[in-house]
């Protein structure tokens, strides 16, 4: 076989593996919902889109309409995560995510059936202790502030532990000395 024919069977070959390559697409990714597929009105949902493959770009649907996009970063990584939120009864519906490698595309994940309680939680307190979000912050402040001022009188009482045990030593040492400034052992 000449060089010539060799070239032409090879650029068939890959010509055939390249438009092969076309009509498959990528492996199916997984979509999962956290905290789940229930949210009360008000709170927010996460999509967790997962490839088996590093990604180009992520697409969030909903009914198949795209509604968020993803591209990755560096380093590349298999997962996007969509957040949703305050959710309220137009977030329901029907969620699939789909991502690109190159110019492929996944097929698209299962279908995640979102539902929207009625339970509106957008401006309650918390109903064990009635602290509200804006005093909550002030009650983690002052706290921080608490363990701040422990840690340095712990601190204080070590520094004079520290410094009472190296005086004893010292005046052990002197006391041992004859003299001539001789050890009485020596």
């Amino acid at each position: 076989m000449s060089l010539h024919s060799a070239m032409v069977v090879a650029l068939v070959l890959c010509l055939g593996w390249t438009i092969n390559a076309q009509h498959e697409s990528l492996p199916r990714p997984s979509i999962l919902a956290d905290p789940g597929l229930e949210i009360p009105q008000g709170h927010s949902v996460k999509f967790l889109c997962t490839s088996p493959v590093e990604y180009d770009t992520f697409l969030l649907e909903k009914r198949n309409t795209t509604i968020m996009n993803k591209k990755n970063d560096l380093p590349p990584k298999k997962q996007a995560i969509f957040q949703l939120g305050p959710v309220n009864e137009d977030t329901a519906g029907s969620y699939q995510c789909l991502y690109s490698k190159g110019s492929m595309w996944s097929q698209r994940s299962e279908t995640l059936e979102l539902k929207v309680t009625s339970e509106d939680v957008t401006h309650t307190s918390d109903p064990v202790s009635g602290v509200t979000s804006g005093s909550t912050l002030q009650s983690c402040k002052v706290w921080n502030g608490i363990r701040i001022a422990l840690a340095g009188v712990v601190f204080l009482v070590l520094g004079a532990i520290i410094g009472e045990a190296w005086y004893n030593q010292q005046k052990y040492m002197d006391s041992s000395r004859t003299p001539g400034g001789y050890n009485q052992g020596d």
